[in-house]
């Protein structure tokens, strides 16, 4: 219960208090599962009745969920609504965390007691503010986040079920938003889900003097928020978070390092800003949504990529190949997108490296030969995966322009050929945006025009990309 009467305490300084608690020894890291969450839990049903919440479903604030055999618990509100009380805005944040690890507390102030101390005061002001409000308006504290984002997933699940998820207009997720100060900004992934997001979250910010940083959508591959389950029902989402400057899954994640200013203008943004969606009849969706929460992928993929192998020099006839020398190459990125298949190009700035050996002392030092050219690979696809997420095999052949090269020392007496050629073969994944892929290219055309028969041999390169 609060050490002081909430009409007595400032916002910020309740604020602290919650954080205070959700990060105590006493409740030994909030790890789902344990008493530890179900005391933290009804710590939040008390502050939820506080403010003037009202239990979402059944009477109860308490939604009991399972997976995987284990028992878990959501806790979820509700604001009502007025003309547009059947539509709903989610405000969501995760109240466990890590538990105990090797005797150590993994208190998780930021992450995410920050996000639950800031969606009872959301809640608190939305209360206060209900007349103004059209929609209704879900407070929803979310169990076993950390486990597999398992306490948003079966809420989704459930709303899908019940009110049919195209009555959620839109999800914010409120993980780890106590480190502004730090941070020095606001991040708001998944602005380009809403119609005209950008504008909307910045003219809010704009009565806050919060600094917020709009991104168009989640493409982390490697990080997720409670918007998830969401987000692939097509509900327009915004991951809010001051970032990972925090000591991110460390025990010194404690409560004295937070930003209680900077938290109390996070949410008093964040109240803002809910108030704005539920209270504008024209709110409503972009219809676009982030690579890796769709359900379809794109018919045109592009991107930026960057690649380095080694080049040796083949000379068939005599069957001999030189040392490799390093290749880098740089560029552009495309891929037309068929089901299981596909076809991919690339238009590539190639700089290429080989040693050639000295013809009047075969044993004495080589030359080395260096050629700049521009390279386009083509290949057809064998895919599996989808919505950005995927894996691929591929085969085709390139075709390369050469339009500088020369040896370190004098030139031989051929002419190289410009035109070159051969076949090529790709293996990659992307998980969205990132692609990494290995390539190989075996040069059928001849390097030098005239009768001598050498070839440049390409080893394999190793590419990174960044897929649009």
């Amino acid at each position: 219960m609060s050490v002081l009467d909430a009409s007595a305490q400032t916002r910020q300084e309740r604020l602290a208090e919650y954080v205070y608690y959700f990060a105590s020894d006493s409740l030994r890291g909030r790890k789902a599962g344990t008493p530890y969450a179900e005391k933290a839990r009804y710590y939040i049903v008390a502050r939820y009745k506080e403010v003037g919440l009202k239990p979402f479903l059944n009477n109860d604030f308490v939604v009991p969920f399972s997976k995987e055999g284990v028992q878990f618990a959501n806790v979820i509100g509700v604001v009502e609504g007025n003309s547009l009380k059947d539509e709903y805005i989610v405000l969501g944040a995760h109240f466990d965390h890590l538990g105990v690890k090797n005797g150590e507390v993994y208190p998780g102030a930021d992450d995410n007691a920050s996000g639950s101390a800031a969606l009872i005061e959301i809640a608190r002001e939305l209360c206060a503010n209900r007349d103004q409000l059209q929609r209704s308006v879900i407070i929803a504290a979310f169990d076993a986040e950390e486990l597999g984002l398992y306490g948003s997933s079966a809420f989704a699940e459930l709303l899908d079920a019940t009110i049919g998820i195209d009555k959620v207009k839109l999800m914010m997720s409120v993980d780890m938003v106590g480190w502004y100060r730090q941070s020095g900004k606001l991040v708001m992934d998944g602005t380009a889900t809403i119609r005209d997001g950008k504008k909307l979250v910045k003219s809010v910010a704009e009565r806050h003097a919060i600094n917020v940083r709009a991104k168009p959508f989640e493409n982390s591959p490697i990080t997720a928020t409670d918007t998830e389950g969401f987000a692939e029902r097509h509900v327009p989402t915004l991951a809010v978070t001051t970032g990972l400057k925090s000591p991110y899954h460390k025990p010194g994640d404690k409560p004295e390092l937070i930003d209680y200013e900077g938290l109390d203008k996070v949410t008093g943004y964040l109240a803002d800003l809910a108030e704005t969606t539920a209270s504008d009849p024209g709110f409503e969706s972009s219809g676009k949504v982030a690579h890796k929460h769709g359900d379809k992928e794109p018919l045109f993929e592009g991107g930026i990529v960057m690649s380095a192998g080694g080049t040796s020099m083949r000379f068939p006839d005599a069957r001999m190949k030189t040392f490799p020398s390093s290749s880098l190459n740089a560029g552009l990125m495309g891929r037309f997108n068929f089901g299981v298949a596909g076809l991919q190009f690339n238009v590539l700035y190639d700089r290429a490296k080989s040693f050639f050996p000295n013809l009047d002392s075969p044993l004495g030092t080589a030359q080395q030969y260096t050629q700049q050219a521009v390279t386009v690979p083509a290949y057809l696809l064998l895919r599996a995966g989808k919505g950005g997420n995927s894996a691929y095999v591929g085969a085709g052949g390139y075709y390369s322009y050469a339009f500088q090269h020369g040896f370190s020392e004098v030139d031989p007496v051929w002419n190289v050929n410009p035109h070159q050629g051969g076949m090529a073969a790709v293996f990659g994944f992307q998980l969205s945006p990132v692609l990494i892929e290995w390539s190989f290219r075996w040069q059928l055309s001849r390097l030098f025009t005239g009768q001598d028969n050498a070839r440049l041999s390409y080893g394999s390169y190793i590419t990174i990309g960044w897929v649009f």
